[in-house]
């Protein structure tokens, strides 16, 4: 590869790191989630699955669950015996899913046993909100999150498309004011997962 090849190629991935945090930052101010994003199937990972293995790990069988954020519908697949699974994601992913913007307007749901979110939460802009919302229908929330402490920069949350920067003592006032417990119980890459009990 020579010299200008290089700086062509450098030159292009700081013009697509520029343009992916400014459309963060436009997602931010209008308070809009990245629906196009979120609609094709090439940004949905399979290297996810390992992270929400490690969630589904954590709950027995014959549970209730509601997954937000659901994706691929792997969760699904990885529960253990006798669960009831149900999901909702921004676009629809089968016929049943419910399709909400956690952004916009809350969903009601059923009482259920666990309320999932595996890479979900850095791209809301009211987490506290949400789980308070959704309190009253669990006793347990499972769920990633890349904390402020454990992934601080700015500019690559950014990147990323994140809209949150929560830290751990944030995630534990959240908890205080839900009378629940938060316990970290795995990380993945750098992702923390918790229980809120």
């Amino acid at each position: 590869m020579n010299l200008f090849t290089k700086i062509k190629n450098k030159i292009k991935h700081s013009l697509q790191k520029f343009l992916s945090i400014f459309k963060t930052y436009t997602k931010i101010w209008l308070k809009q989630s990245d629906r196009h994003r979120w609609q094709q199937s090439k940004s949905l990972f399979t290297s996810w699955d390992q992270r929400t293995q490690r969630l589904a790990s954590h709950i027995p069988p014959n549970s209730t669950v509601f997954e937000f954020g659901a994706a691929r519908l792997v969760l699904r697949e990885m529960l253990a015996e006798g669960c009831t699974y149900l999901h909702s994601d921004l676009v629809a992913r089968a016929e049943d899913t419910l399709v909400a913007d956690l952004n916009k307007d809350l969903p009601e749901i059923p009482k259920v046993d666990y309320v999932v979110f595996s890479g979900v939460l850095e791209y809301l802009f009211e987490i506290e909100k949400v789980f308070l919302h959704l309190n009253s229908k669990t006793t347990c929330f499972l769920f990633s999150y890349a904390t402020l402490d454990s992934f601080p920069n700015i500019a690559k949350r950014r990147e990323n498309g994140w809209v949150s920067d929560l830290s751990v003592n944030d995630l534990e006032k959240i908890a205080s004011k839900l009378g629940k417990n938060l316990v970290h119980f795995a990380a993945w890459k750098s992702q923390h997962l918790f229980k809120l009990e």
